[in-house]
């Protein structure tokens, strides 16, 4: 196996994690009801994860949540010769890049704002704008990084 195949084959499956796990932050049961434990029992506040905060003075965060449009889906490249996965659906934002995993909101159409946090706080991709252009999503970070990402298809 060439060395391109193999980089498309990790950028491929890096984004099916992103779909499964952006799947799972959303609520995931039918109707978008939560899982429930199994016996019945409600979990206690303390066991139930804290929705990401964003920050209200951020320019991202201004914009009413996307609707579905030409951003959504799941989106892979490589920026810097590292894989990176953008995962949006229903006002929802997943990254995956080196090696760290971050969601929020996406908000807009027109350029989407992409507003994150991420569980180890890495800071570098958690406020951008992502547009589509000429069939790719570019995706602009406010320190500078910008991701060209192609849509990813199922092999």
């Amino acid at each position: 196996m060439d060395a391109h195949r193999l980089v498309r084959t990790g950028v491929v499956a890096a984004a099916g994690a992103a779909v499964l796990l952006a799947l799972a932050g959303c609520g995931g049961g039918p109707g978008g009801a939560a899982p429930q434990p199994a016996g019945g029992a409600t979990p206690s506040p303390a066991a139930t994860p804290a929705a990401p905060s964003s920050p209200s003075s951020s320019p991202y965060a201004s914009a009413p949540p996307a609707a579905a449009g030409p951003a959504d889906g799941s989106w892979v490249g490589l920026t810097g010769g590292k894989p990176v996965s953008v995962t949006v659906k229903k006002g929802h934002a997943l990254v995956l890049a080196e090696a760290h995993v971050c969601q929020g909101t996406a908000r807009g159409t027109a350029p989407v704002a992409l507003t994150l946090t991420c569980d180890d706080g890495y800071t570098a991709r958690t406020e951008g704008t992502a547009s589509t252009e000429r069939g790719k999503l570019v995706v602009t970070w406010a320190d500078g990084t910008k991701d060209t990402l192609t849509k990813a298809t199922a092999s």
